[in-house]
């Protein structure tokens, strides 16, 4: 457990959790990697590198963070991104195809990150968990399935599906009212501060950041209660059993 002067001195136990999935659970990177990739080469483009998929993931990120401000809307992102990734590359293509070759690769990209089954089946049977994305309903949906970790949630709440996105608190207690508990017993877990810690915070959840690159965390946003680098550091904050 890595704690700096802002974070909770003492480990609570929690009735609830609200976790994130992408580069929380699941590895996005690598399926995001994979699934751009396959697209690419789908329409015969060859010159796949680092470089490319560092342009996509840039963009890609810059638009998510737009939406999360309510900048664009979700069917414009899908799009977007790949129209001006080809404008980058400056080669011929359908971006609108691309968008689809892309989401179907993407939700079979099932990979889990390390240890996230075992510590999931040990807060299952000791607390209540909410699965909170603000991922495509149709690539979560199948990814979840494939990965098998549905049976160890109360429930899962995909943004598109509702017609909320993370950060706005509404998503975070409508999570809180599915399981009927009171923010004040969850703790909320992801990796994305501007999205997970910022709603969690602003819903009145404790929070915990799970640290999955190296970035620093940037000062503007609220400061999580915890921070993980390891999912099996979720452990600590179960009941114990009865």
């Amino acid at each position: 457990m890595t704690k700096g002067p802002a974070l909770k001195i003492s480990i609570r136990k929690y009735s609830g959790f609200i976790i994130d999935a992408d580069n929380t659970l699941f590895d996005f990177d690598r399926a995001q990697r994979d699934a751009l990739f396959e697209s690419l080469k789908m329409l015969k483009y060859t010159g796949f590198s680092d470089e490319i998929y560092n342009l996509f993931e840039s963009i890609n990120k810059t638009l998510w963070k737009s939406l999360e401000e309510g900048k664009i809307e979700r069917g414009s992102l899908k799009a977007e991104r790949f129209r001006l990734l080809l404008d980058e590359l400056k080669i011929e293509g359908d971006c609108e195809e691309l968008a689809q070759l892309y989401l179907k690769r993407l939700g079979r990209k099932d990979y889990l990150l390390p240890h996230a089954i075992e510590v999931l089946e040990y807060l299952y049977r000791r607390a209540f968990l909410v699965l909170l994305t603000n991922g495509i309903t149709s690539v979560q949906q199948e990814r979840i399935t494939r990965s098998g970790i549905e049976i160890f949630f109360q429930d899962i709440i995909i943004s598109e599906e509702i017609g909320l996105t993370k950060p706005d608190p509404a998503i975070f207690l409508l999570a809180a009212k599915r399981i009927n508990l009171p923010p004040s017993a969850l703790l909320c877990v992801g990796d994305s501060p501007s999205s997970d810690i910022r709603g969690g915070y602003n819903s009145g959840m404790d929070t915990c950041w799970f640290r999955s690159t190296s970035a620093d965390y940037p000062y503007q946003e609220p400061e999580p209660d915890y921070i993980i680098d390891d999912l099996r550091e979720l452990i600590k904050f179960a009941p114990d059993l009865c």
